[in-house]
């Protein structure tokens, strides 16, 4: 008997617990009128959900956010904090101990080394933090037992194959996207389902059979594997919105463009105009004598040109710097001074001053949309009321760090799927140990924290440090 189930308004008919499972709120997504063609290496053409209504959304991300010195900085600061003190693959017998230690296994030490581990967990956490979601691709040994290679691939090259009926996407497609629909070389990789990536990888390689029949054994020439590890966000977007990117929607992003625009014009024009020069009328008439010139004659206007020119030579220039100009005044019948030539310099040094609140309140707003405290990234240099004290720092410091626990256990997936498939779920697990800050009766700067660390605090005995 089938029945009908509604998901998001999307009427889908399930005949199976596992099909009602698995039918996703994909269908509610708002790239679903977005679709484009393409063909793959593997010479077959395949319907490609594009990102962005022109497929270049992730480029055009990455560009404002280069173009802004605040937002650049604090995806750097965020990329940082998450890393922390870098992935490590630790030793099970040392979980829960007081100082647990990273494994030791010779497998484990050997793949952890030729897979670069730490340069691929840190590119995992790049893209995580600008584009909430990161992808890896498992590589299999010939004899598809174990998990021989991980790479990571840049999430603005990623994009993914429209979901079947069911919601669920089959492939993702890497390739150079930039002003380029239709790439010459494009790698379709088979995607693991996203909720239970090992179950998928051992089904599909014939290492264990799914209960509920969902994952299905494929033929032994596929080897890779896609794993998409994301941060959730409200609607399910096949490609997520961060929630750091509605600065530039709400107009914070462009006020603190505009500022610095009219900044930066501010202290150039100021500049440009250095010194105001004051000549006598008179002046020119006693020249024009002295040299036996008619003020009517074109020779006249000659001898005013290269004058202004020699004073403006002069003046200008730092190889002129410190030089003495004098001329020579007389006093009229009122004994008020009457001046040939004078030089007044122009004050610039406050140029451009007026916009400094403005400008810090929108480095602070933009700050606080990366979820960057200004204390901790610098969004507010110089003097300012808002330095805070060593000790506010610190606990800024720790809460950021806190922080970081979500988007480290999704990436985690992909780390437990490896340890999992290669049969190591025994002797290591995975984990990001945290920067501490401590004060200085501890007798140290900083000292290395855990947050798996069997289910013992820190900061009593028998915390971990």
């Amino acid at each position: 008997m089938m029945k009908e189930q509604y998901f998001f308004e999307i009427q889908k008919t399930c005949n199976i617990a596992s099909e009602a499972v698995t039918v996703g709120s994909i269908f509610s997504s708002p790239e679903k009128e977005d679709i484009m063609e393409i063909e793959a290496d593997d010479g077959n053409t395949y319907e490609v959900v594009a990102w962005g209504t022109n497929n270049q959304l992730p480029y055009e991300l990455k560009e404002r956010v280069e173009k802004n010195s605040v937002l650049s900085q604090d995806k750097f600061f965020n990329v940082l904090t998450c890393y922390g003190r870098g992935l490590e693959y630790m030793d099970m017998a040392t979980q829960g101990e007081k100082n647990p230690l990273p494994s030791k296994e010779v497998n484990v030490r050997t793949f952890f080394m030729r897979n670069n581990m730490k340069r691929f967990f840190a590119e995992q956490v790049t893209d995580l933090k600008y584009y909430f979601f990161c992808v890896s691709v498992v590589i299999l040994s010939n004899d598809r037992q174990k998990i021989a290679r991980v790479v990571h691939k840049d999430a603005c090259h990623v994009r993914f194959q429209k979901p079947d009926d069911m919601g669920r996407i089959k492939n993702i497609f890497f390739a150079d996207w930039k002003d380029n629909d239709n790439p010459e070389n494009v790698e379709v990789v088979p995607l693991l389902d996203e909720y239970d990536p090992l179950g998928d990888l051992m089904a599909r390689t014939d290492k264990e059979k799914d209960p509920l029949g969902m994952f299905k054994v494929m033929p032994g020439r596929y080897k890779k594997f896609a794993i998409v590890c994301r941060m959730p966000t409200v609607g399910s977007s096949i490609y997520p919105i961060p929630y750091w990117s509605a600065t530039l929607r709400d107009g914070w992003y462009d006020i603190y463009g505009l500022l610095t625009a009219a900044k930066k014009a501010k202290i150039k024009n100021g500049q440009n105009i250095r010194y105001h020069v004051e000549i006598n009328t008179g002046f020119w008439e006693s020249r024009a004598r002295e040299k036996g010139i008619s003020m009517n004659d074109p020779e006249f206007v000659t001898m005013k040109t290269e004058f202004i020119t020699q004073l403006k030579e002069y003046l200008g220039g730092s190889e002129n710097s410190d030089k003495l100009i004098w001329s020579e005044f007389d006093a009229l019948m009122d004994g008020k001074e009457r001046h040939n030539i004078k030089i007044n310099v122009v004050d610039t040094s406050k140029a451009g001053n007026e916009y400094n609140d403005d400008v810090a309140e929108a480095a602070n707003v933009l700050a606080y949309s990366d979820n960057v405290h200004p204390n901790l990234a610098g969004a507010t240099p110089g003097k300012s009321q808002m330095n805070n004290s060593g000790s506010d720092k610190r606990e800024l410091f720790t809460m950021k760090q806190a922080l970081e626990t979500m988007p480290h256990d999704m990436m985690m997936t992909v780390h437990n799927t490896i340890i999992y498939y290669n049969e190591w779920q025994e002797k290591v697990y995975p984990d990001v140990p945290m920067i501490l800050l401590t004060t200085l009766d501890k007798n140290t700067d900083a000292k290395e924290v855990t947050t798996n660390n069997g289910g013992k605090g820190d900061g009593s005995e028998d915390g971990n440090n």
